[in-house]
């Protein structure tokens, strides 16, 4: 008999062995790499617009870069909280000579 872990995620595989979000992503980033597969330009130059949009569907369809991004603007945007009243409002901690005192 085997146990099942309790924090088991179970995701649901749509099309292509590809989740709901995933094919979302597809479904963006696809017709703007058909669009610059159409344009009337060199090859070299074809192929490098159409991997803009191809890399970018493959970093959020598989990298999770939706997540990276976000982290990234709150490091951003939080990256110098200088104040006490910013980091208790935050956090809804307490600060003391400089050091977060948590609750």
């Amino acid at each position: 008999m085997y146990e099942i872990p309790q924090q088991l995620e179970y995701k649901e595989k749509i099309v292509f062995g590809l989740t709901f979000g995933q094919l979302i992503y597809a479904l963006i980033f696809l017709p703007i790499a058909i669009i610059f597969f159409r344009m009337n330009i060199p090859m070299p130059v074809k192929v490098f617009l159409i991997a803009i949009p191809v890399s970018l569907a493959a970093g959020f369809m598989f990298f999770d870069l939706f997540s990276k991004i976000k982290n990234w603007y709150w490091w951003y945007k939080f990256r110098e909280i200088k104040e006490s009243e910013k980091i208790k409002k935050l956090f809804g901690a307490e600060v003391r000579e400089n050091l977060i005192i948590l609750k």
